[in-house]
């Protein structure tokens, strides 16, 4: 009788299953095509750690990581209630010097990294969630549910994304929820009662982009021999997209996690310094820079200086980590 051979997606190794029952052969293609998933992910890794790009943007990421969660404890000052001489220049003392009320600026500026730390990523994890699962079934499925799908998200797409978030944000305002979960949830994550809006507007305008990405990678792997293979084998179509289709995606998912969070930093600060966003007393780096940047004119430069320049940093360091991964994942 002649040997029934099975070969797993992107390996040389062949399975010999000519004595294995179904159940048998579908439990060993499933282990061979994981333990071959771990290897490459070790290997990705080993690579990731040798990149320059990468271990910048990770000490910077870290940085600011740091200062927003112990921001209470290495700050030098009180960033809320610690006064001193307004508007005093950078020098000995304080560092970067006082803002219009005498609040210490790099006080102020380590702790407004836990806004942005929190809204961002949690914004850019619930976007690419979302936006996943609706790439999967668009990229899958095609025909009727791609054309409707496809054309909601090109509609998203036309909004522009801070004119959006600016309407939604003034529609639904600041205001405390009723709900009593929320507000302990608030509580939990120490938002302010603006930031969960902020975080459902960000997540929103963003959905669609991971989802166009997500469709255009499964649409490149939903005809591959694998693929036809779990057809063949009578797997359901939830089955094929979470545990055939979505592991072979992942790459590409995680460069968007990371770019949509550099994207997500930017447009929170900018409806920050809008005034839409996180609202005072928060020390939120748009929100400083949208009540000093008019004292730039007689050259009280460094309260709106050194919140931009620490929105650069870390959005270059989210860009110099995304930018490695999708090196690595090139290769």
């Amino acid at each position: 009788m002649d040997e029934e051979l099975v070969s797993t997606p992107g390996s040389d190794q062949v399975v010999d299953l000519s004595r294995s029952g179904p159940v048998t052969m579908q439990m060993t293609v499933l282990q061979q095509a994981a333990v071959e998933r771990k290897q490459a992910r070790r290997e990705r890794w080993q690579l990731l750690r040798r990149r320059p790009g990468f271990l910048i943007g990770a000490g910077i990421s870290l940085f600011w990581v740091v200062c927003a969660v112990l921001y209470d404890r290495i700050t030098p000052f009180d960033p809320f209630d610690d006064l001193s001489t307004p508007l005093a220049r950078p020098g000995g003392e304080h560092w970067f010097g006082t803002d219009q009320i005498g609040r210490d600026v790099l006080s102020r500026v380590m702790a407004g990294s836990r806004d942005v730390l929190v809204i961002a990523p949690i914004s850019a994890v619930i976007s690419v969630v979302t936006g996943t699962l609706l790439g999967l079934v668009m990229g899958y499925y095609r025909g009727l549910v791609d054309d409707v799908l496809s054309r909601i998200v090109e509609a998203f797409l036309a909004l522009p994304v801070v004119l959006v978030g600016l309407l939604a944000l003034v529609t639904f305002g600041s205001s405390e929820p009723e709900n009593g979960f929320l507000r302990w949830t608030l509580k939990i994550l120490t938002l302010g009662a603006s930031e969960p809006v902020v975080v459902i507007v960000v997540a929103v305008l963003f959905t669609p982009i991971v989802a166009r990405t997500v469709r255009a990678a499964v649409m490149a792997e939903r005809d591959l021999d694998y693929v036809t293979s779990a057809r063949l084998r009578g797997e359901t179509n939830l089955f094929i997209m979470t545990r055939e289709i979505l592991p072979n995606i992942v790459g590409p998912i995680v460069v968007e996690l990371t770019v949509r969070i550099g994207y997500a930093i930017f447009t929170v600060a900018t409806l920050s310094f809008l005034g839409v966003g996180v609202q005072p007393p928060s020390p939120d780096w748009g929100l400083i820079i949208s009540d000093h940047y008019s004292l730039m004119n007689g050259g009280i430069w460094w309260p709106t200086l050194f919140p931009a320049l620490a929105i650069a940093s870390l959005v270059i360091a989210v860009n110099l980590i995304a930018d490695s991964i999708q090196a690595v994942n090139d290769r």
